[in-house]
């Protein structure tokens, strides 16, 4: 099977991406390059229409709850009792999924536990175990529309569920996975899918009996770059159509299956040119079923058709916003944000863009007509 993609047709959209360091520079001459403000921020560069747009960055419960944080009172203070500006900071952020509230969720291995970001209550929480079900190093997180949050353990070999109060109430896997990672929900079909780094497989449960369906997958018993195959798989993502794409992250490629395991097709090499990766991660699907891929190596995400054609790529290594350092996990919500959560050495991040269809992307001028 041919394992190359042809990136002939899209080198022009992104050499302009590739040759600037940072989105919607100044280009007077005379001047050093200005960066834009990050409500300027778009990609690709004009005068092609933009795609996607940068919209805001969270580190911390500031970044959620603004100026009506609660603050602590007299006997908190004194207690001891930490800061909810403090408790509730990104670490070391992994898997990330949005609930049909609009929710944020984001697995932070450092709290043992899952951050509720509520951008519109104003409102954070932590959800961690309990004795019964604990959580250790929660990677994966997934919700359901009954209000059921999902989150794969990696140290414990288990997915943990939590109820729609917020606490955990099962947990299904024990003594089958061997290294759960990132998680994927088939609402039609009742199906978890999990990407298993460690067995080179994924694993497929019913959500409403937690019992083990099929698995699929396995490790290439010729070593070669085999189909169907993988080597040490992280994360994965469902489409409109219930393909399952999963990142083959030592392999350096996406492999695309049915709902039912069956192999369909795949993309990607080793290699630093558009269309291949370097450290894939995190996956996620948008309303048009563009396939977004987050490579910690390139620090950036690339964007994809379902077939495998590089359309364009966002960010690029820095400290800056619309830059990455470590990204690792990737979401789409209903309204087509897109968010990709950071493990940074120098402080945790979570950034948040913002497709824009052609029929909602303003013209190149930028001007809304």
């Amino acid at each position: 099977m041919n394992r190359t993609v042809s990136v002939l047709p899209v080198l022009l959209l992104l050499a302009s991406a590739i040759l600037s360091p940072a989105p919607n520079q100044a280009k007077d001459k005379n001047k050093k390059p200005v960066a834009a403000a990050p409500a300027d921020l778009v990609w690709p560069l004009p005068p092609d229409p933009p795609r996607v747009r940068y919209l805001a960055m969270i580190r911390s419960a500031d970044d959620v709850l603004g100026k009506n944080g609660k603050k602590m009172s007299f006997v908190e203070r004194v207690s001891g009792k930490t800061p909810i500006r403090e408790e509730f900071m990104l670490r070391k952020p992994y898997g990330v999924a949005v609930d049909k509230s609009g929710r944020i969720l984001v697995a932070d291995a450092e709290q043992r536990g899952i951050l509720i970001l509520d951008r519109n209550a104003k409102t954070v929480s932590l959800r961690k175990g309990n004795g019964q079900f604990p959580l250790f190093l929660p990677v994966g997180v997934a919700a359901d529309d009954d209000g059921r949050m999902f989150v794969s353990d990696s140290f414990a070999g288990q997915v943990v569920v939590f109820g729609a109060q917020g606490t955990p109430v099962a947990a299904f896997g024990k003594g089958i996975f061997k290294r759960p990672g990132g998680i994927a929900l088939n609402r039609a079909n009742g199906r978890l899918y999990a990407a298993d780094a460690k067995a080179n497989q994924v694993l497929v449960f019913d959500t409403t009996t937690f019992k083990l369906v099929r698995t699929f997958g396995g490790t290439s018993k010729s070593g070669e770059y085999e189909a169907g195959t993988f080597s040490a798989p992280t994360n994965l993502a469902l489409d409109s159509k219930g393909r399952v794409f999963v990142t083959d992250t030592f392999n350096c490629r996406i492999q695309v299956f049915n709902s039912e395991g069956k192999f369909l097709h795949m993309w990607g090499t080793p290699g630093t040119h558009p269309g291949s990766f370097v450290r894939p991660k995190g996956i996620a699907i948008d309303s048009q079923d563009h396939v977004y891929v987050v490579d910690a190596g390139f620090g950036n995400f690339q964007v994809f058709t379902p077939e495998g054609k590089p359309l364009m790529f966002v960010g690029g290594g820095g400290d800056e916003p619309g830059q990455f350092i470590l990204p690792a996990g990737l979401a789409i919500d209903r309204e087509d944000r897109i968010y990709v959560t950071e493990q940074r050495p120098t402080g945790s991040r979570l950034q948040v863009f913002q497709y824009l269809s052609r029929q909602s992307a303003p013209p190149a001028d930028g001007k809304v007509k």
